[in-house]
């Protein structure tokens, strides 16, 4: 149960570790513009590969799509945070290095407000950047050593409001109002034993800005059946970014003038998703979303870009039927997939991830709430080329709280 007294405190807290600039990644590739784009899947989702356009809102919230917050029951409350751990093996041809990380990754609510409308509010990252790369080599003409290292962190955060609106039965459309937040911190250090000693230059970038999203689903019910048809659309958005780049060397600092043109940008996105679900016992989805990165320029000779495509499929059963049966029978089981072509190709190589998630939802004394527990295992890019690839394990805890707050009182 949640208490409501509790629910101001929690969303400020959230909000606090949320930005207080706790690294949430670690992967080279976060060098390049806004950094890694999160997946925003929530709960139940996660584990089916971030899988949720063609899935209406089933005891968890699903942000995927915003017309899914239709399918959240006209009584409850829903309130979902999550966490996450997650363990990275790097490796090059020539080196091997391990990396944790792990936070709080977002936190909604989410309810009905009119039979037709329904809403959800909500803090998650948009995207985040980590990366600290080493290089040494020799000065020309010189048997003096350098060491040159590039460092980021940070990321941009979004609070946001969704609404959904049932047209018919069948219809809803639905619209997430962000606003974006957060900053990026750069720095390139460069150090040798000899007589020039080195420099530091820090860059950092303050973001506020507002985005939009759009949804639909169509469904269809055949007997006990459910088929939806979901699609997602977001605009394209050059973010509203302020900043500063500063030159330190021989323990004098100068400010820089910035004249350098903004690499910042959100590409255009497009997806389609198919969800087949019966009687609360059976789900099965399937998504494809594009990013369109094709006018995006970062600026740099080694890169080159292409349009973004994921694919995603994920599936859940549970025998569940009486909350006196057996534990085993009243978990949720899901397994998912996920491919994507990243928006990235460095000296020819595309850098692309794969993963596979198997989870359960572990339903909590009252029945209406859950513990979502998911494991991820995935690799990002590739050794060919010098390059380095992220072989990953990761662990997603995605709790679903669910209340009864809208029911009438049977009696004055």
């Amino acid at each position: 149960m949640i208490k409501k007294s509790w629910l101001p405190a929690i969303i400020l807290i959230t909000i606090g570790l949320i930005n207080t600039g706790a690294q949430t990644t670690s992967s080279p590739y976060t060098v390049f513009g806004a950094g890694l784009i999160e997946n925003s899947s929530m709960g139940a989702n996660k584990a089916m590969g971030g899988t949720g356009i063609g899935l209406p809102c089933s005891g968890s919230l699903n942000n995927l799509n915003p017309a899914a917050y239709s399918g959240i029951d006209s009584l409850s409350f829903l309130f979902n945070i999550g966490l996450f751990g997650k363990y990275t093996r790097y490796k090059s041809n020539e080196v091997t290095q391990d990396q944790i990380d792990g936070n709080l990754r977002y936190v909604a609510m989410g309810f009905r407000i009119t039979n037709w409308w329904a809403t959800s509010l909500g803090v998650a990252p948009y995207s985040s950047v980590g990366y600290r790369i080493l290089s040494t080599a020799h000065i020309d003409g010189d048997m003096t050593e350098y060491t040159r290292t590039y460092a980021g962190k940070g990321g941009i955060n979004q609070f946001y409001s969704g609404h959904a609106f049932r047209l018919f039965k069948n219809l809803s459309l639905g619209i997430n109002l962000a606003y974006l937040f957060g900053t990026i911190h750069r720095e390139e250090i460069f150090s040798s034993g000899g007589q020039f000693g080195g420099y530091k230059i820090e860059e950092n970038y303050n973001f506020r800005s507002l985005y939009t999203d759009f949804g639909l689903q169509f469904s269809v019910f055949p007997g006990d059946w459910e088929c939806t048809l979901g699609l997602i659309y977001g605009n394209k958005k050059s973010l509203k970014a302020s900043g500063d780049i500063n030159l330190t060397y021989n323990y004098n600092s100068v400010e820089l003038d910035n004249n350098e043109k903004s690499e910042f940008s959100i590409p255009a996105k497009y997806g389609i998703g198919l969800g087949i679900e019966k009687a609360q016992k059976f789900r099965f989805g399937v998504d494809y979303e594009r990013r369109d990165w094709s006018d995006v320029d970062f600026y740099n000779p080694l890169l080159s870009v292409r349009n973004s495509e994921r694919l995603s499929a994920g599936i859940e059963y549970t025998p569940y039927s009486h909350y006196r049966e057996g534990f085993f029978k009243r978990l949720y089981y899901r397994l998912g997939t996920q491919f994507e072509n990243s928006n990235l190709i460095i000296e020819g190589e595309p850098v692309n991830t794969t993963s596979v998630l198997a989870g359960i939802g572990i339903p909590l004394k009252n029945d209406f709430s859950m513990i979502n527990v998911t494991l991820e295992a995935g690799k990002n890019g590739t050794t060919n080329k010098g390059l380095i690839q992220g072989n990953y394990l990761m662990l997603h805890i995605d709790l679903s709280l669910r209340d009864i707050w809208f029911r009438k009182p049977k009696y004055d």
